[in-house]
């Protein structure tokens, strides 16, 4: 038997059985679209996330040309889980003092006279099934860049690193820190 006869026989002979190839060729696709969608989805995004916020924050301005260190703002990075928010009170010990207010600092001190916080947009979240302390990470001396990168460069915040799985162990691995699964996965 040649080997142009064994393909030939291969293929369906009746409409249906074209139509049933059609299909699961169809559905295949279908299956791999899907399922690359689902893994670069909203968390794992392979462009650059930057919600709107409702007022304008920049990090360039803060952290890179006042050299306000991380954790002035995010405090409870060195002692919680979560590197937190600051609190209004905490923006106003130095816009309280600013002489002239307009634009976005005006929209910061209505904020605060209201007693109301404002509604950031989170820029990083991971997926319910890890779990990451900042406190560890802090403690070990890690800066704040080696996982969100150059923030103090943006005007406007943005996801700057996705945190694929690899990403995290790849860190482990160089700093002799743990890679067992039960270290990051609850």
């Amino acid at each position: 038997m040649r080997y142009c006869e064994s393909v030939d026989s291969l293929k369906p002979r009746s409409a249906i059985a074209r139509a049933g190839a059609g299909a699961v060729a169809g559905l295949a696709l279908g299956l791999a679209v899907f399922l690359a969608v689902f893994y670069f989805g909203p968390i794992y995004s392979l462009t650059t996330y930057a919600p709107v916020q409702p007022v304008k924050y920049s990090h360039k301005l803060h952290a890179g040309d006042l050299n306000i260190p991380c954790q002035y703002c995010h405090a409870y990075a060195r002692r919680s889980e979560m590197a937190g928010i600051p609190s209004m009170s905490k923006c106003m010990n130095c816009h309280s003092n600013l002489t002239s207010r307009s634009g976005d600092a005006a929209k910061l001190a209505a904020y605060f006279g209201k007693k109301e916080a404002v509604a950031w947009a989170r820029v990083y979240n991971l997926p319910d099934h890890v779990w990451f302390s900042h406190k560890r990470h802090v403690s070990k001396d890690i800066d704040c860049k080696e996982c969100h990168g150059a923030v103090d460069t943006l005007e406007v915040n943005a996801r700057l690193r996705n945190f694929k799985m690899g990403f995290c162990v790849t860190c482990h691995q160089k700093n002799g820190a743990p890679t067992d699964c039960w270290t990051c996965h609850t």
